[in-house]
């Protein structure tokens, strides 16, 4: 079982600079966890922006897994709380 300190752990500055990201990776998903900056919705520290994207063709699939989180793209799922990120992280990373 993923721990939020895990997560932190595992975690790097993000590429634009500020904020932090972490990714996951089975071999049929990415997760990708950011926060932590203007332009991300979440501080990395209760709330996250977490996107699912399937491997192999390369489209964001969050909406077909976890639709009560996803903004209405179904690109993301926007300011997800720690245990909501930890449920979906867990669930799919085994």
């Amino acid at each position: 079982m993923i721990t939020f300190e895990q997560v932190l752990e595992k975690s790097q500055q993000h590429p634009m600079g500020e904020g932090k990201m972490v990714r996951y990776e089975t071999p049929q998903l990415i997760i990708s966890i950011v926060g932590g900056r203007p332009g991300l919705y979440g501080d990395f520290n209760e709330l996250f922006e977490v996107a699912i994207i399937d491997k192999k063709r390369g489209d964001f699939i969050s909406d077909k897994l976890y639709s009560e989180y996803c903004d209405s793209s179904g690109q993301i799922m926007p300011y997800i709380t720690r245990e909501q990120m930890l449920k979906v992280v867990n669930e799919l990373v085994k």
